[in-house]
């Protein structure tokens, strides 16, 4: 059985299943770079504005609607430096001009579906704050919940510091792509 943590994490709605379109696209070059949010941009902890839902293990959504003020403005603080941030516009560029079709396919989902998987990657993105807390054990219950490619578990449970870096680097990629698809960043 999985934990309503690690559920939680990797709790994957119908929209972002379609998503996962974007992370088998061909890769052509390699960039060695730290992209991504800087240390201290304001992006709520856990705890704060989540309150997750003792049955399903699962943030619970906002009684006026899905998206509240705190995870307008968190979003709205990823989407901001990740204009200020070379690599990531760079990797946006990459992303645009290689696969235009499949992003067009993408842009067919309604901007509410859009916002729905972002503030979902966004929940993610605060709620591994608490799964890496034990890194150790997160490669443990990763490993057991067939989360980790087989290919990497000797890698991740030498430097569970990297699985949590690799993931890390995920969410903030399908983040920084649903944004992409939703106009949010040009």
């Amino acid at each position: 059985m999985r934990s309503p943590l690690l559920s939680s994490v990797f709790l994957l709605s119908p929209i972002l299943s379609s998503f996962r379109l974007l992370l088998l696209l061909p890769a052509t070059t390699v960039v060695h770079a730290q992209f991504g949010i800087k240390k201290g941009t304001p992006i709520s902890k856990p705890g704060e504005g989540i309150e997750i839902d003792p049955s399903t293990g699962a943030p619970k959504q906002e009684r006026e609607g899905f998206l509240s003020e705190k995870d307008a403005a968190d979003m709205s603080a990823i989407i901001d430096e990740a204009m200020k941030d070379v690599e990531t516009m760079a990797m946006i560029t990459k992303l645009k001009s290689e696969n235009s079709q499949h992003l067009n396919e993408l842009r067919q989902y309604s901007p509410m579906e859009i916002l729905g998987g972002m503030k979902e990657v966004l929940d993610n993105m605060k709620l591994i704050e608490y799964l890496f807390q034990d890194k150790e054990r997160a490669v443990r219950e990763m490993e057991k919940e067939g989360m980790i490619d087989k290919a990497h578990v000797k890698k991740y449970r030498k430097d569970p510091d990297l699985l949590e870096q690799d993931t890390r680097r995920g969410l903030y990629f399908q983040f920084i792509s649903l944004a992409v698809v939703g106009g949010f960043i040009e």
